[in-house]
């Protein structure tokens, strides 16, 4: 007895693994976990798959629950985002070119099966591959500290949107002719004064996001009666849209129901023209001193603004151009000398608006356009 307890303590620890070894196993088994005890692959024993498989279990955390750093002041506007982004894939419409393709590429290769049998199960896989969807691009933007404002229509959003950030071709002017600018009085100065011919202008001193589409004030040149830019756009086919208006709309309402409406009347252009695309530019600031002395017309109202229409693009079919950075100052107040009247432009000035356009232009591969080298 006594040489067997002197024998337990001299190989207690290798009693002691056999042990653990045999317990692990047993429970192994009996959790149904040994699918490799008669398999050839001896080394995949019990004592491995129980431990390990426990082991990966605990390390399986989802990246999806991990803590993020996020944007405040643009969590507070998920909500709405996340809408606006869920629509804008709903509202497409099914008679566009790319809906057209992605149901012919659908239904090619049952008629290929049918007439080919025997050759067609490479292509047919090929061809019932998912399109991949063109990524969306957001703006990227310019922070600065923000500053109280004491209004209930609209905050200082700290940050000022930049021009969507994508591949663009320099475009002569051949590249509007079938484009049509949309706005209030600063379009109107462009049509007047840009020197671009043979393109079509919607523009009115006073239109806002609120009445742009039901208000009858457009020529139509087949009926010579007054129509709507509903009318126009459901009547006519455009390929570019440029979009330029919220200056009116400052003191009528707030960012929120801007945004909304706006929202809206982007929803409607894409229905109407799903082959354009729509460019949102920014809204133009005012001179320093207009800032500096109204609590409405002023920068930071319009900067709000900007944010606000610069969350509805995506960088494919809605863009966003910052069409600021040709007209301010570097505390981004428009030129004094750019102005008569602290918010419209001199007529002189129009011209580098349109030569910023000419060189911010997505030239679509299946058309030709004529470039500039």
């Amino acid at each position: 007895m006594r040489n067997f307890m002197k024998w337990i303590k001299k190989y207690f620890l290798f009693l002691s693994i056999m042990v653990l070894w045999i317990a692990l196993s047993v429970s192994t088994v009996i959790a149904g976990k040994d699918r490799q005890i008669f398999s050839n692959e001896r080394w995949k024993n019990p004592l491995f798959v129980a431990w390990f498989e426990e082991d990966l279990l605990d390390d399986s955390v989802d990246d999806d629950d991990k803590i993020v750093a996020s944007d405040l002041t643009e969590e507070e506007q998920s909500a709405l985002l996340a809408e606006i982004e869920e629509q804008m894939e709903e509202d497409a419409d099914p008679d566009s070119a790319q809906t057209q393709e992605a149901q012919q590429g659908e239904n090619e290769p049952a008629q290929v099966q049918e007439s080919e049998p025997q050759t067609t199960s490479t292509s047919a896989i090929e061809q019932q591959q998912p399109v991949e969807k063109p990524k969306k691009v957001k703006p990227k933007y310019v922070k600065y500290k923000k500053t109280q404002v004491d209004s209930p229509w609209y905050s200082d959003p700290g940050k000022i949107p930049l021009t969507t950030k994508i591949k663009y071709s320099k475009v002569k002017n051949s590249y509007f002719k079938d484009a049509v600018f949309i706005g209030d009085s600063r379009t109107v100065g462009l049509r007047d004064y840009s020197g671009l011919e043979h393109t079509t202008y919607f523009a009115k001193t006073g239109l806002t996001i609120y009445n742009m589409l039901d208000e009858p004030f457009i020529t139509d040149p087949v009926t010579n009666n007054k129509v709507t830019i509903s009318y126009m756009m459901q009547h006519n086919t455009y390929q570019k849209i440029y979009l330029c208006i919220g200056i009116n709309e400052l003191g009528t309402g707030g960012t929120e129901r801007f945004q909304q409406e706006y929202w809206k009347v982007l929803k409607k252009l894409r229905k109407w023209q799903p082959d354009a695309i729509i460019y949102v530019q920014s809204i133009l600031p005012v001179s320093a001193s207009q800032n500096a002395t109204d609590a409405v017309i002023n920068n930071t109202n319009i900067r709000d603004k900007n944010v606000a229409i610069a969350q509805l693009t995506d960088g494919i079919h809605i863009i966003y151009l910052n069409i600021n950075e040709v007209f301010e100052d570097e505390n981004h107040n428009l030129r004094q000398e750019y102005t008569f009247d602290n918010v419209h432009l001199y007529a002189q000035y129009y011209s580098q608006w349109i030569d910023y356009l000419k060189k911010h232009a997505v030239v679509k591969k299946s058309t030709k356009e004529k470039t500039d080298d």
